[in-house]
């Protein structure tokens, strides 16, 4: 991804045992943070954004600087007992 203020990310929530996308999950917190282990101190605000891709749930985050970031998602999804969180670890670029 190209580094800057209004960045958007779009993810897929994939059931493991299915291997199906989820449609019906309510996402419940978001975290994106410099660095593959969340550093704290570069954290960058995340805002939900409506998408018109089915199955696709999209945010928007300011990525201010170049290297690797971790997103985190926790979700409450049909189904399963409790929240679901995954982490997704990526590259941005100038």
């Amino acid at each position: 991804m190209k580094k800057g203020d209004d960045v958007t990310l779009a993810v897929r929530l994939i059931h493991k045992a299915t291997r199906k996308p989820v449609t019906d999950a309510v996402v419940t917190r978001t975290r994106i943070d410099m660095g593959p282990d969340g550093m704290a101190e570069m954290a960058a605000p995340v805002t939900a954004m409506p998408t018109s891709e089915l199955m696709v749930y999209a945010f928007k985050a300011g990525l201010s600087m170049e290297g690797r970031w971790l997103f985190s998602v926790a979700a409450k999804v049909p189904g399963e007992p409790d929240t679901v969180v995954g982490k997704i670890t990526f590259k941005v670029t100038r």
